[in-house]
């Protein structure tokens, strides 16, 4: 149980850098270069905010859990997978399952504890 809450608590922080590779396309160059650093600054927040969260609360996996359900609903709502149906559904296997997976797996771990 311990190596795979570990192994979710990196597939977080890779997520996070998913977010903030995924930022990188601000810098199309139909801007000044200040403005596509703000953009990219802009965009890349989600991903920032993940890796802090997770490396802020690396032990207390009780609060990480709820925080990453509260975190994928966000997305969910965010991105509004409701509207589309299953149009976007790589996507949200890409963002939704990892954050749901890790929440109840932290949840589940503390509660055994």
């Amino acid at each position: 149980m311990k190596i795979l809450v570990k192994v979710c608590k990196y597939l977080i922080i890779l997520l996070g850098v998913f977010f903030i590779l995924m930022s990188i396309d601000s810098f199309d160059g139909t801007d000044t270069f200040w403005n596509m650093l703000l953009e990219f600054l802009i965009n890349s927040i989600p991903g920032i905010v993940l890796i802090t969260v997770v490396l802020l609360l690396w032990k207390k996996e009780l609060i990480l859990g709820i925080i990453m359900f509260a975190f994928a609903i966000g997305l969910f709502f965010l991105f509004k997978f409701y509207r589309n149906g299953f149009e976007n559904w790589l996507t949200m296997v890409i963002v939704e399952v990892p954050l749901l997976t890790s929440g109840s797996l932290f949840i589940t771990k503390h509660l055994k504890s």
